[in-house]
């Protein structure tokens, strides 16, 4: 498994465990990863992970495209993203990635354009080596999530363990690695290469439902370091369906 890909498990996984919360009282983060295995396989959900909007399978359904919403990413969908077809560490898979997340997590297919539009103004010169990408993209999500302390043990090997099916040990490694590092947003925003900076922060949100102040905090400083305007930041929360940053 490449880091590109193993992005798109993450993403998906973060965006049930923490954007959701209604789901995630539906039986934790091990119940939500089997049904986005199972999602991803063509299967149904596994019973037992209902919540908001009809259960997990509703939910992954519409980030894959198949769901109620027929909220599909850009860039060949987040189905195609999830069977191999795409790769998220790609401008255009992450911009399609973060779109489809967009859309299930707000509820409309509009709300994933809109960022996918938003994103599409902020693109480097030289696209940075998908590697790379999806590797600071991961960092990005786990540093976030971090943010308030609240991955537990559990949580963490049971993240560690799904995604484990497919990857390399140098893969593993590189995610036991973000898990240990420091939460520290200004050097998040020093790796961050020119022209990713709207994509670096929208990866942030997605991981986390920003309404405790150590995560306020953190996503103040984060764009701040990045150098991203208020507007801009609310317009980014605004396409995930969550608290604005700036009144």
């Amino acid at each position: 498994m490449s880091l590109g890909k193993m992005l798109t498990k993450v993403a998906v996984g973060f965006a049930v465990a923490k954007g959701m919360q209604a789901v995630t009282r539906g039986g934790g983060l091990g119940k939500m990863m089997e049904g986005l295995q199972g999602r991803a396989g063509g299967a149904a959900a596994q019973p037992g992970t209902a919540g908001a909007g009809g259960g997990l399978g509703d939910i992954l359904g519409s980030l894959t495209g198949g769901g109620a919403g027929g909220a599909g990413a850009g860039a060949g969908g987040l189905g195609g993203l999830l069977s191999g077809g795409g790769n998220a560490g790609s401008i255009g898979g992450l911009g399609g990635l973060l779109g489809g997340l967009a859309s299930a997590r707000a509820g409309t297919p509009e709300a994933g354009q809109s960022l996918e539009d938003l994103l599409s103004r902020d693109v480097p010169a030289e696209e940075p080596p998908q590697e790379d990408t999806a590797g600071l993209m991961i960092r990005t999500m786990v540093m976030a999530a971090r943010c308030d302390g609240e991955i537990d043990g559990n949580e963490r090997e049971t993240l560690l363990a799904t995604i484990g099916e497919d990857a390399t040990p140098e893969d593993m490694q590189f995610v036991r690695t973000a898990m240990d590092e420091p939460v520290n947003p200004r050097k998040l925003a020093e790796d961050t290469p020119q022209g990713l900076e709207t994509q670096v922060y929208s990866m942030a949100v997605m991981a986390i439902e920003p309404d405790h102040p150590e995560e306020a905090k953190f996503l103040h400083e984060l764009a701040t370091s990045l150098g991203i305007g208020q507007a801009t930041v609310n317009e980014i929360h605004d396409s995930f369906g969550v608290q604005r940053l700036y009144s």
